[in-house]
C-alpha cells in the first residue's frame, strides 16, 4: 500500500441507504493512500469546498450546488442514479466502481439464485413447513439454458461461475462479440433467439433509456413456458406488472429478484408473499471500502491533477 497523495482533499459523501458509520469507514479504508483526506457529509455547509463527491443515490440538485466539485464517483457499479438528476453539470466527469470484490458476490448471488430454481429449494421449504419429508423429481442441470443479458466487467465474472458449474451459458450484448468461454448473441434476431430458448433469464444490463422496461409484457410472452427470471440489474429493466401476470398465468414459474422500480419495496406491493418470487433487499453485491478504497483514492488525484481517471463512465451510453 503506497501514499498517492498527500494533498488536502475535502470530499463530499452521500450514501441513501447508509448511517454515519458507513462515512467513517470509508473515511479510515481512504487515508492510508490520501493521509489528508476529508470526507463530509453532503449536507454539510463544509461540503460546499469539496473537490469532489462519492455517492449513492444524491439529492436532486445538491451536486449543482457544490461550485468546487470537479468529479464525482459512484459508490457502486452502476450511475444510473446519478443520470437521474438533470441539474448535475454535463462537463463533470463520472466514474463508477469496478470491484473484483464486487463481481464475485455477485456471481456468488446469481449462483444460489440459479441453484435454488434447480434443486427446488422454495417447494423443499414448503414441505419442511409441512414436516414432509420426501424427494422431488430432480431437475437436469446439464439440460438447462442460461441466458445472461449484459456481459460486461461483472458480467464475464457471473458467466465464470455458472460455466465451473458446468452449466450451458449464452451471453447478449447489444454489439457484437466473443470469447472462448461462451457463445453471443445480439441484436434483434439474437434476443429473439435468447428469449425463446433460455429456461434462466439472468439480468445484468445497465439501465439506460434503452434497456428501461426491456423485460415486459411482449418479452415474457416470447420466452417458453416454465422459464424463470432472475434480476441484479436494476428495478427499471422490469415491467413489474408484467412480470406478476406472466408468473400467474402459469407462462412463467417465477423469479429472484434483487432490485425493483421502487426501492425499499412499499409493504403493500403484490411480490411480498408471492410463493415464486424471491425477494432480496438490493444486495446481491455490496460495495466494500476495503477492496474499493484504492480505486477511488486514484479516481480522486485524478480529479485533483485533471487527468483522465479509470472506469470513467461515457455518458452518450450511459454506463
Amino acid at each position: 500500500m503506497s501514499v498517492l497523495s498527500e494533498a488536502p482533499f475535502i470530499v463530499g459523501y452521500y450514501d441513501d441507504a447508509a448511517d454515519a458509520s458507513r462515512l467513517e469507514a470509508w473515511q479510515a479504508r481512504l487515508q492510508p493512500f490520501l493521509p489528508a483526506i476529508q470526507l463530509v457529509p453532503l449536507a454539510s455547509p463544509a461540503a460546499r469546498d469539496a473537490m469532489a463527491v462519492t455517492v449513492w443515490k444524491p439529492p436532486i440538485g445538491k451536486i449543482a450546488e457544490m461550485p468546487n466539485v470537479k468529479g464525482i464517483i459512484s459508490l457502486g457499479q452502476g450511475v444510473d442514479h446519478i443520470f437521474r438528476d438533470k441539474t448535475i453539470p454535463e462537463a463533470l466527469p463520472v466514474v463508477r466502481l469496478v470491484d473484483p470484490d464486487m463481481s464475485v458476490a455477485l456471481g456468488h448471488w446469481v449462483c444460489l439464485a440459479v441453484l435454488e430454481k434447480c434443486r427446488k429449494a422454495a417447494d423443499y421449504r414448503v414441505l419442511a413447513a409441512r414436516r414432509e419429508f420426501r424427494p422431488l423429481p430432480q431437475t437436469d442441470a446439464r439440460a438447462m439454458k442460461i441466458g445472461v443479458y449484459g456481459v460486461g466487467a461483472i458480467g464475464r465474472e457471473v458467466v465464470r461461475q455458472l460455466v465451473a458449474l458446468g452449466f450451458d451459458v449464452t451471453g447478449y450484448n447489444r454489439s457484437p462479440r466473443a470469447d472462448d468461454i461462451i457463445s453471443y448473441h445480439h441484436g434483434d434476431d439474437g434476443l429473439k433467439l435468447m428469449l425463446e430458448e433460455m429456461d434462466i433469464h439472468v439480468c445484468l444490463m445497465p439501465l439506460t433509456d434503452e434497456t428501461r422496461g426491456f423485460f415486459n409484457k411482449s418479452r415474457f410472452a416470447q420466452m417458453k413456458v416454465g422459464a424463470y427470471l432472475i434480476n441484479a440489474g436494476r428495478g427499471g429493466h422490469v415491467v413489474e406488472d408484467d412480470l406478476l401476470g406472466a408468473i400467474n398465468s402459469g407462462h412463467l414459474s417465477g423469479a429472484s429478484l434483487d432490485v425493483f422500480e421502487q426501492e425499499p419495496l412499499p409493504d403493500n406491493h403484490a411480490f411480498w408473499g408471492h410463493p415464486h418470487i424471491t425477494i432480496w433487499p438490493h444486495v446481491a453485491a455490496q460495495t466494500n471500502p476495503q477492496t474499493a478504497s484504492e480505486q477511488v483514492a486514484r479516481a480522486l488525484v485524478a480529479f485533483a491533477e485533471g487527468t483522465t481517471p479509470d472506469n470513467m463512465v461515457d455518458k452518450d451510453r450511459g454506463y
